[in-house]
């Protein structure tokens, strides 16, 4: 099971934290469905728990714009499908 919880400032998606019982960080599959988006990860922090990993993840666009929108649900909806697949 895992939990996402999404931060923003104001409606600009800026970052996600992930916490899963697995103990497989997802970033490698997450990073190729932000990448399909033009979405980069500008900081990635992970802790290992007893018996959960928790990933904080920054984003940004690859241009440097805010990731706001369209561009925003469609960047959450990767975001759980691949959080979910486990």
């Amino acid at each position: 099971m895992s939990r996402v919880q999404f931060e923003q400032k104001g409606s600009q998606l800026t970052a996600v934290e992930i916490v899963r019982g697995s103990r497989s960080p997802i970033i490698a599959r997450l990073h190729r469905s932000l990448l399909a988006l033009g979405i980069v990860i500008s900081s990635y922090q992970v802790r290992a728990g007893a018996s959960e990993i928790t990933e904080r993840i920054v984003l940004e666009r690859r241009d440097g714009g805010s990731i706001e929108a369209q561009l925003s649900e469609e960047t959450k909806a990767a975001i759980l499908r691949v959080a979910i697949e486990d």
